[in-house]
């Protein structure tokens, strides 16, 4: 219990550490921090998350990857109406461990551009999607692999 809250307590205050402008209040990260890790051991009382914060930077690496292509893609098919246009949903089974990693998926996939987690039902997916086919597929089989790696048990 309380390695957890003290890597909680960490990663919380890296978190603020990057995101708190120069000269920040630091009172106010604290307290930020504070709720933060009171809210997680509020929540771990329900369900495990799971989540394991060391994988996070390279989940993060590959999600901004992802967020760039994507806007540049969807930027590309707004400006030139020639491209093509696909608009599709597609329905996968999850095979994702936790309930917790199947709604971070479903939040990953709706801030990427170009899809949106229309319907999530146990472990039914429903994804709407730009330009749908095999290309669509292959890229959410890849964020779930990575969504599993982030939340599975044992070493990165």
């Amino acid at each position: 219990m309380v390695p957890s809250v003290l890597s909680w307590i960490a990663f919380l205050t890296l978190v603020w550490w990057i995101l708190e402008p120069v000269g920040g209040s630091w009172a106010a990260g604290m307290v930020a921090v504070a709720v933060g890790v009171g809210l997680r051991l509020y929540m771990g009382r329900f369900e495990r998350v799971g989540l394991r914060p060391a994988r996070l930077p390279r989940f993060g690496v590959y999600f901004l990857r992802q967020s760039v292509l994507g806007g540049w893609d969807v930027s590309r098919r707004a400006l030139a109406p020639a491209l093509p246009l696909a608009p599709d949903l597609m329905t996968r089974r999850l095979a994702l461990p936790s309930k917790s990693a199947r709604v971070f998926l479903c939040n990953a996939l709706s801030l990427l551009p170009g899809t949106f987690a229309a319907d999530l039902d146990g472990d039914e997916l429903v994804v709407h999607v730009l330009v749908g086919g095999p290309g669509a597929e292959s890229r959410l089989r890849e964020l779930e692999a990575r969504v599993t790696k982030l939340f599975e048990a044992g070493d990165a």
